[in-house]
């Protein structure tokens, strides 16, 4: 049975996208409270990732066959145009010759590796440090897909906690510093918004009679809420990674999924635009740089701080989308067919 189009899952994460944008494009009193929006956004992506890849691979657990497929699927998903985002960043940055061998080796295999110039882990495109999270549950999930299917979930979620416990005894949760170390890198809790993305794909198995009305009403609700309370809230960014702060994160976005993938549904202008942006959402996320680069070169950061924000916004999505359509696209799907001829 051919399954059901998300169309507001769809939306839902081009709005994520756009939310890291926000982040790394708004100036003046509100930038430090909207800062954490960028956060929101990447927690989205990772219940939004936990859930898709549960549901797209539920029938392949118990395979070796599934195994490979997964692997293959997932190389070719991530990697080639993170590989050109990360080379046209290397290139274009003034600090190009002061990056090492082992720093640009790293970067494009997503290993978190420490890099003196940036005092971090952080891979030489920034905004790859959430790669570096997909990638260890991509590597978790395929080894689940060893088991049947109980079991290897199961498996999977327990390995995620475990970690998370054992992240938790190199330090406390709110030290919220950079990690210095393999250890503290990939042990942070951020991981467990895989397993609650799991979760939201295994009720909706179980639950496909269930239907959430007017889901763009509730999604847009939600978002109001967050804004007002990043705004207005007394807490500093630091204290928003903080638990029990950080719960408020979680929950609301946990929310905005679960109506996202239970909300009722029709293919009409609005899911159609909506689905095109959210298929663009990885270009947005890794290209999105470039063009607040651009815009701080000709001045409109200085000249217009508003102005700035929204042509970040509307620059960046477009961009991303003519990025998806002229280059992931065919990369996607010559990586499909490559993969179908293997099998």
């Amino acid at each position: 049975m051919r399954e059901k189009k998300l169309f507001h899952l769809q939306a839902l994460r081009g709005l994520a996208a756009s939310l890291v944008v926000l982040s790394h494009s708004v100036q003046g009193r509100y930038a430090d409270r909207l800062w954490v929006s960028g956060y929101f956004g990447v927690a989205t992506f990772f219940i939004i990732s936990g859930f898709i890849i549960f549901k797209t691979s539920r029938q392949s657990f118990g395979s070796g066959f599934g195994f490979r497929q997964f692997i293959g699927k997932r190389l070719i998903r991530i990697f080639p145009i993170y590989w050109l985002a990360t080379a046209l960043f290397v290139v274009l940055s003034p600090h190009r010759a002061e990056y090492s061998a082992s720093d640009i080796v790293c970067s494009l295999a997503l290993i978190p590796h420490y890099m003196a110039l940036t005092d971090g882990m952080n891979p030489l495109l920034g905004q790859g440090w959430t790669l570096h999270y997909e990638v260890l549950f991509y590597a978790i999930f395929a080894l689940g897909l060893l088991c049947r299917r109980r079991p290897g979930v199961l498996a999977i979620c327990a390995i995620l906690a475990g970690l998370t416990l054992v992240g938790m005894l190199i330090r406390p949760a709110s030290d919220t510093h950079g990690a210095l170390t393999l250890a503290q890198y990939w042990t942070r809790p951020i991981i467990l918004l895989f397993v609650l993305g799991i979760g939201l794909g295994v009720l909706e198995q179980r639950a496909q009679k269930l239907v959430v009305p007017y889901p763009f009403a509730l999604i847009s609700g939600v978002f109001i809420v967050w804004f007002a309370y990043s705004i207005e809230s007394p807490l500093t960014e630091a204290q928003h990674y903080e638990f029990p702060n950080l719960a408020v994160i979680w929950g609301l976005c946990l929310l905005l999924v679960f109506v996202a993938i239970f909300g009722r549904s029709r293919p009409g202008r609005f899911e159609t635009v909506a689905e095109a942006f959210g298929d663009a959402s990885y270009s947005v996320y890794l290209f999105h740089p470039f063009v607040l680069s651009l815009l701080k070169r000709i001045g409109v950061d200085a000249m217009y701080p508003t102005g700035y924000a929204v042509a970040s916004l509307v620059g960046a999505n477009l961009f991303g989308l003519a990025i998806y359509r002229l280059v992931e696209t065919p990369i996607l799907r010559k990586g499909r067919t490559m993969l179908e001829r293997m099998a």
